[in-house]
C-alpha cells in the first residue's frame, strides 16, 4: 500500500539521499517551509553542506513536476513539494515551522490514506499523534539495539582433527564449523573455536577473498615490548591493529572502559612509528576525539595553540602514553624496595622528556575533527577515540581523508554516549560499524565487559551503576 511521508528538517539532513530511503512505491513530500528552513539552516558545517546538497538535488527537478504530478526519483519513488495550507487549523502549541508541517499533513490526509510525518524529535511525534497525525522516527538512522549490534566475533565448535588440519595447512573451509549455516559470514569475522571435547580453543579469522578460515597471522613475538594480551578479545584486537594498512586500512574496536582499546592502539602505533619503533610503517600518529566532556560541562575556550586547546580533553591518550613509554612490571612491593622518591621523580621526568619530544617533532599530533576538511592523510596511524560521541554525518568526512599507507582506527563504547544529540543506536561508532561490516577492508571486534583489565572496583561500578 502506498504511503506518503512528509519529511522534517533533521530527517532530510540525515544523508544526501534521504528522500530515497522509503521504497519505490511511496510518495515523499517536503513542505515548502522545510525547504525555506534548509536555505537558512544554522547548524554544523556538515549539516550546512548537507542542506545545500539537498536543495540543489530538489532544484534539478522540473518545478511543475514537483508541485503537480510529482517528480520520479532514481529509486522510482515520487518526490513532491507542498506549499502552506493556512486553512488547516492546528490547535496545539508548536513552533511556526512545525505548525506549517502539520497543516500540510492534515491537508494531504484528505486525499491520501497513509500520511506519515517523519521527525527525529520525540516530543513533536507525540504532539502530532495528539491531533491525529501519524508520526515516526527516521528509521534509516536507527541501527540495531545494543545487544544486537555487530561484534565481529562469534564462539563456535569444530572437530579437533579439523582444527589441527587448519593450523597445519593455514586454511580450512568454513564448513568445518558446526552449524556454520547459522553464522553471518561477514569479512574478517573472528571465531573462537573450541573442540568437541572442549580441551582447548583457537582463534581464527574468516578470509572472504579465499572464502576460508585462516589462523591469526601475528603472535606475541610481533607485539610491542611489554604488551601481553590478557584475553581473547585483545588477541583479536591486536590482529586488527597489527595487520598492514593495505590489508586493514579501517579498524573498529568497540568495548567498555578498561578493555584496552586505546592502550593497544597507541602501543601498536608507536611500535611502527618511523624513527621510533622497531618497524617503520607510519610517519606520524594522529589522535582525535570529539569535544564532548563527561556530564556536558562547558569549560569555555582554552588559551594557546591547538595542542593546548585540545590536549586537556585527551587525558586517556596521555595516561596510556605514560604506561607505554615507562612500563612498570614490578609489583608494588618491588617498587617500594627498588625506588626511592628521587628515583621515582627522575623516571617521571624521563617520560615527560620522551613524550614531549614526540609531540615536538610532530610524530604524534593532536587533530581536532573539525579541522579535517581538505586534508589528505598519508602513511599515518590515525586514532579516532570516543567515536560514539561523533555524529554519523561526520564519519564520511573523516574516512574520505584516508590516503595511501594510512590506517584509521575508530574506538569507543556505544553504551557510553555523552553527546545529547546521540544515543546507543544512533552514533558515529555504531554507524561506521554497521555500514562497513560487509567490507573486506574493515576489521573490527567488540571487547566484552568481562575482558576489562581495570580494577575490580571499576568493573563492579560499570555493572551496577
Amino acid at each position: 500500500m502506498q504511503k506518503t511521508f512528509v519529511l522534517s528538517t533533521k530527517s532530510l539532513l540525515s544523508s544526501e539521499n534521504s528522500t530515497q530511503r522509503f521504497g519505490a512505491d511511496n510518495e515523499i513530500v517536503i513542505p515548502m517551509a522545510i525547504l525555506e528552513n534548509l536555505q537558512h539552516f544554522q547548524g554544523t558545517i556538515e549539516e550546512k553542506k548537507m542542506a545545500q546538497t539537498i536543495l540543489e538535488y530538489v532544484e534539478h527537478f522540473p518545478i511543475d513536476d514537483l508541485y503537480h504530478k510529482g517528480a520520479k526519483q532514481e529509486n522510482e519513488s515520487i518526490l513532491r513539494i507542498c506549499d502552506d495550507c493556512p486553512d488547516e487549523v492546528i490547535e496545539i502549541n508548536v513552533s511556526p515551522l512545525y505548525k506549517r508541517c502539520f497543516q500540510v499533513c492534515k491537508n494531504l490526509s484528505k486525499t491520501r490514506k497513509n500520511v506519515i510525518f517523519i521527525t527525529k524529535d520525540p516530543v513533536i511525534r507525540m504532539k502530532a499523534r495528539e491531533i491525529g497525525i501519524q508520526a515516526q522516527n527516521f528509521k534509516d538512522d536507527l541501527f540495531p539495539k545494543l545487544s544486537e549490534q555487530y561484534t565481529g566475533r562469534v564462539v563456535a565448535k569444530a572437530l579437533e582433527s579439523d582444527i589441527d588440519r587448519l593450523m597445519q595447512e593455514k586454511e580450512a573451509p568454513k564448513e568445518i564449523i558446526w552449524e556454520h549455516e547459522k553464522i553471518d559470514w561477514y569479512p574478517n569475522l573472528f571465531l573462537n573455536v573450541t573442540t568437541e571435547s572442549a580441551s582447548g580453543s583457537v582463534i581464527v579469522r574468516y578470509d572472504q577473498n579465499k572464502k576460508k578460515l585462516v589462523p591469526l597471522r601475528f603472535s606475541q613475538r610481533d607485539y610491542p615490548d611489554h604488551l601481553k594480551t590478557k584475553n581473547v578479545g585483545q588477541l583479536m584486537a591486536m590482529e586488527c591493529l597489527l595487520s598492514y594498512p593495505q590489508d586493514a586500512p579501517l579498524v573498529i574496536i568497540k568495548g567498555g572502559a578498561g578493555t584496552g582499546k586505546t592502550f593497544c592502539s597507541l602501543a601498536v602505533a608507536l611500535e611502527h612509528l618511523k624513527g621510533f619503533g622497531r618497524e617503520s610503517r607510519y610517519r606520524q600518529i594522529l589522535v582525535a576525539t570529539p569535544q564532548i566532556t563527561v556530564g556536558g560541562e562547558d569549560i569555555g575556550a582554552l588559551p594557546g595553540n591547538i595542542d593546548k586547546k585540545v590536549g586537556p580533553k585527551l587525558g586517556g591518550i596521555y595516561d596510556n602514553l605514560k604506561v607505554i613509554l615507562n612500563p612498570e612490571e614490578e609489583t608494588e612491593e618491588e617498587k617500594r624496595e627498588k625506588y626511592s622518591r628521587k628515583q621515582d621523580t627522575e623516571r617521571k621526568e624521563k617520560f615527560l622528556e620522551t613524550g614531549e619530544e614526540l609531540f615536538k617533532r610532530r610524530l604524534i599530533e593532536i587533530q581536532p575533527i573539525g579541522f579535517l576538511r581538505g586534508r589528505t592523510i598519508t602513511n599515518t596511524f590515525f586514532i579516532i577515540d570516543e567515536t560514539q560521541n561523533i555524529e554519523p554525518n561526520v564519519i564520511k568526512t573523516i574516512i574520505t581523508r584516508a590516503a595511501k599507507g594510512s590506517k584509521f582506527v575508530f574506538l569507543g563504547d556505544p553504551s557510553q554516549v555523552d553527546n545529547p544529540k546521540l544515543n546507543e543506536r544512533y552514533n558515529g561508532l555504531v554507524y561506521v560499524s554497521e555500514k562497513f561490516k560487509k567490507s573486506p577492508l574493515t576489521w573490527q571486534v567488540t571487547l566484552k565487559e568481562e575482558e576489562s583489565v581495570r580494577s575490580p572496583l571499576a568493573q563492579y561500578a560499570s555493572q551496577i551503576l
